[in-house]
């Protein structure tokens, strides 16, 4: 399996929804309220100033938010995938 690396990342601003930008050029949106929602540790970012602070961090490997709060970049990819998938489906 190819390891998926992020290039950049931003929050929409109003929504809990992350626009990221892949190494491989191609950009995908994702929203992450649902994953929020299930996660007690990722909570706080249900705060729209926080979750607007989203980064790269790892050299590309996940997208991160102060307080250590971060999420993988190959299960960002897998969401968007699902989600993706619910759309068309």
């Amino acid at each position: 399996m190819q390891a998926h690396r992020v290039e950049s990342v931003h929050a929409i601003p109003g929504t809990l929804t992350l626009v990221v930008k892949w190494r491989n050029g191609v950009e995908d949106a994702v929203d992450m309220t649902p994953i929020i929602q299930r996660s007690a540790p990722l909570r706080h970012l249900e705060n729209p100033d926080l979750f607007s602070e989203v980064e790269v961090i790892d050299w590309g490997c996940a997208v991160g938010w102060r307080g250590d709060l971060g999420y993988g970049a190959d299960t960002l990819h897998e969401q968007i995938r699902q989600q993706n998938m619910k759309v068309a489906g």
